[in-house]
């Protein structure tokens, strides 16, 4: 009985996190219809020092909208860690920041970047369990690994190649 509440509470839960996706997006389209003034106010003072900036606040806007609504739509720790690097980088960009705070951001997406190659490398099990990281740093520095990435390269490069000669 509890398992068949807690499965109708998720779905519940899955039409929720769909409807806010659905309002997320309404805001973007918003958000990208208001653009417009936005490049023409940026047209008019484009010679200021922060007119770019400004513009491209409200362009980062949209953006991690998107991406928000990307990681509503479809929940996984992948499209999370892209949120967070579009927001750090917005951060750094967009406001005036100190050189400290600059290393940390820089270190911070260099960080979100080392864990997003290593949650595509190891897929948890499905029990969910932590990848062992050393183990996949071994696995990655084998030659087993490398060729197979180069096989792979070259393959996807191949029908790059067949695609463009059509």
């Amino acid at each position: 009985m509890w398992d068949k509440i807690r499965k109708i509470l998720y779905k519940v839960c899955d039409v929720l996190e769909l409807l806010m996706a659905g309002a997320v997006g309404a805001g973007i389209v918003i958000a990208a219809l208001t653009l417009w003034p936005e490049l023409t106010a940026y047209w008019d003072h484009r010679m200021e020092a922060g007119a770019f900036l400004t513009y491209l606040d409200a362009v980062f806007n949209v953006v991690i909208g998107i991406e928000f609504m990307k990681m509503l739509c479809k929940p996984s720790s992948a499209n999370i860690i892209e949120v967070l690097i579009f927001l750090i980088a917005r951060h750094m960009i967009v406001t005036s920041t100190t050189p400290v705070e600059d290393l940390l951001s820089v270190l911070s997406i260099g960080v979100l970047f080392i864990f997003r190659r290593f949650m595509l490398m190891t897929k948890p099990d499905k029990h969910h369990h932590v990848p062992n990281i050393f183990g996949a740093i071994k696995t990655a520095q084998s030659p087993e690994f490398r060729d197979a990435v180069i096989r792979a390269e070259e393959e996807t490069a191949g029908h790059t190649g067949d695609a463009q000669e059509k």
